[in-house]
């Protein structure tokens, strides 16, 4: 019997031995509605701006983009047609300067109106229904995490960019989800470490409609007030550790990009604002990091 065992630890010993020595890859996940999809320009990138396309992306096949849907591919544009983009590219591409001896990888998913009290409503455990968005979240992270390890690297989950809160702000007829959005946000977080088993996970968001459209959106005081006590350095009731709230009302919007088609569009960011948001992401993550990095 011993005999027959040798020839086959000999064999699995290469793999073994490999799996002691696969390299390391940060993942970053990014999450939301139609701030988080882009409505960045990709014929609006500035020349100098370079995206660095050691950073990997893996992406839902509910977004498009100029690669194939949930593949492993070069870091590049992933919105709701391939013309746009959202902070996957400056966020990417600024971790890998900031981190230069680490490999980094985006998994995203994210869907242009979508809601946090329906759509991306985790549960409170496991058992509980869960939103159509969520689900779709957790698998698309799922198979990037797959894709990874067949690949050859060890993921490590350590953040995740969430640019949402419009969809709740409409608060129609009065249901009051605009009031709830710092525990629904508060749940999302923690439910997302919990699912994906990533307790130290960083939670960065940026701030939400920066102009106050009260026919269109009566309840966006209440979900920004939620969206700033649910950050750590608010020490609110709703307060998680380790959740960075970016403020974004300075951004550029679609209303002021060059040859804008949407020249009253005051809710989504535009190029340059798309590309300022990820790159204080970025910074807020190396700041939160800091020498534990």
């Amino acid at each position: 019997m011993r005999l027959f065992l040798l020839p086959l630890l000999i064999c699995s010993l290469p793999a073994f031995l490999a799996s002691l020595h696969a390299e390391e890859v940060n993942v970053i996940l990014i999450g939301g509605q139609s701030n988080a999809t882009g409505q960045g320009y990709v014929r609006n990138l500035p020349a100098c701006f370079k995206t660095d396309e050691r950073v990997l992306l893996y992406y839902s096949r509910y977004l498009k983009g100029t690669g194939p849907a949930e593949q492993l591919i070069p870091l590049s544009p992933a919105s709701e047609s391939p013309d746009r983009f959202g902070v996957e590219l400056s966020l990417g591409t600024a971790l890998q300067k900031k981190f230069p001896r680490q490999k980094w990888a985006i998994i995203k998913h994210a869907l242009s109106g979508s809601n946090l009290f329906r759509q991306w409503n985790p549960g409170k455990n496991p058992q509980d229904r869960r939103g159509e968005e969520y689900v779709k979240f957790l698998q698309t992270v799922r198979g990037g995490l797959e894709a990874l390890k067949k690949q050859g690297y060890t993921p490590v989950l350590k953040a995740m960019a969430w640019q949402q809160g419009e969809g709740d702000a409409r608060d129609i007829a009065g249901e009051g989800n605009s009031r709830a959005y710092g525990k629904n946000l508060n749940n999302l977080i923690n439910r997302v470490r919990a699912d994906l088993k990533a307790p130290d996970l960083v939670f960065v968001y940026g701030s939400v409609l920066p102009a106050a459209l009260p026919s269109r959106f009566p309840g966006r005081d209440e979900v920004r007030r939620g969206q700033q006590e649910t950050a750590e350095k608010a020490h609110a009731a709703l307060s998680v550790k380790n959740a960075i709230y970016i403020p974004a009302d300075d951004l550029q919007l679609r209303s002021m990009e060059f040859r804008t088609p949407y020249p009253e569009n005051r809710i989504h960011l535009g190029t340059h604002g798309l590309l300022t948001l990820g790159e204080r992401f970025a910074a807020a993550l190396e700041r939160a990091w800091g020498n534990n990095h």
